[in-house]
């Protein structure tokens, strides 16, 4: 079962896909960078980056839920960009599963209140990766498909 996990970002999109068989192997991960000058251009950069990750081979999605922020207009634009995600995946899936950052880090590290750079370790130490992964984006992508591979039964 392949899972693709993402991480919304106003900023940065995490995305990851992980296959789930006896184990869990990545199989990619990465950004989306939204440059842009208004919320608008956002958007398209948005969408065009997501028409690169969303490919059939794809079972089963899983995307965080936003987080509370202090600042609302940054917790709107999140929430405009989390949106988005949603109705792209749907009108590829139909389907998609929520996991908040609690739930994840509580899956990932066995502690709710984890740091990013502790389930960083963690994921790389389920999935025996050696290297930096940088951004944090993208462990936060991959602890996101984790999570919901825990929760599948094949």
């Amino acid at each position: 079962m392949k899972i693709l996990g993402i991480d919304p970002g106003s900023n940065l999109v995490g995305f990851a896909v992980i296959e789930k068989r006896r184990g869990i192997k990545l199989l990619d991960a990465g950004c989306i960078k939204i440059e842009s000058k208004n919320f608008e251009e956002g958007l398209l950069y948005l969408n065009e980056g997501l028409e690169k990750i969303l490919i059939d081979e794809i079972d089963e999605v899983a995307i965080e839920d936003i987080f509370f922020a202090y600042n609302p207009k940054s917790v709107l634009k999140l929430a405009q960009y989390r949106g988005a995600i949603a109705m792209k995946v749907l009108e590829k899936y139909q389907k998609f599963y929520t996991y908040t950052p609690l739930q994840i880090k509580r899956a990932v590290t066995g502690k709710g209140k984890a740091t990013k750079e502790q389930v960083a370790f963690m994921v790389k130490r389920v999935l025996g990766i050696k290297n930096e992964i940088k951004p944090l984006d993208i462990t936060d992508a991959i602890a996101v498909a984790v999570t919901h591979s825990q929760q599948v039964k094949l």
